[in-house]
């Protein structure tokens, strides 16, 4: 039987991570190892402590292993930090330092997409762990709401409200951006030249890349 990875339930086949029992291994064994490297928070401890787990059950019940990425021990308090411990983690698992210490050769051209796939989706991960109804309220007020934020010095805040935008300006919920449209736009455009941190310039520009093109 094979394990099946996914984002959440409603994530399409095309972007589960499917994997035999023995690649499971492997996956695992690498996260798990690379994740030796990094000094951890209690939390990240707890998103460690679950792949482990998870490495016990397919050893124990081969083929039951898949998981949501939401059945993880995510925090709202810390996941923009975890998020990015686990991306850190991803990526040193690709590594040959990592496949070294291995008590087996894993071969890392196999393996190697599968953590390219769980990487892009823990970086999907559902946005609504990040926002709550003070972004729905602000969007609400209209964009001198939003440029109050994203003009702001709050950087979190900054981060909640480009990700809830992310969810609200999909065309698959129909909201009305007639008149948001063009204001937020152009308010996007000035974020990514602006002398903002990295993440909250790479959503603003994602979010022009992805929604605002659309007549």
């Amino acid at each position: 039987m094979s394990n099946i990875i996914r984002l959440n339930k409603a994530a399409p086949n095309d972007e589960w991570i499917v994997m035999s029992n023995q690649g499971t291994d492997c996956f695992l064994d690498l996260l798990i190892a690379a994740a030796d490297n990094f000094e951890k928070t209690e939390q990240q401890k707890e998103l460690i402590s679950f792949l482990k787990d998870q490495k016990d059950i397919n050893t124990a019940a081969p083929g039951t292993a898949g998981f949501d990425l939401d059945e993880l021990p995510w925090s709202k308090d810390t996941l923009s930090e975890d998020v990015s411990f686990m991306l850190e983690i991803i990526r040193k698992a690709g590594t040959v330092e990592a496949a070294e210490k291995l008590d087996y050769r894993p071969n890392l051209k196999i393996v190697t997409p599968w953590l390219d796939r769980f990487s892009l989706m823990i970086w999907k991960l559902d946005k609504d762990y990040l926002y709550g109804t003070e972004e729905k309220d602000l969007v609400k007020h209209g964009i001198e709401a939003i440029r109050t934020i994203l003009c702001g010095n709050n950087c979190n805040a900054k981060r909640r409200l480009l990700f809830y935008l992310d969810k609200y300006l999909d065309p698959y919920y129909q909201n009305d951006l007639s008149e948001l449209y063009k204001p937020l736009k152009e308010l996007l455009q000035e974020v990514v030249i602006s002398d903002n941190e990295a993440d909250v310039i790479e959503e603003a520009r994602y979010l022009l890349e992805a929604y605002m093109e659309m007549e």
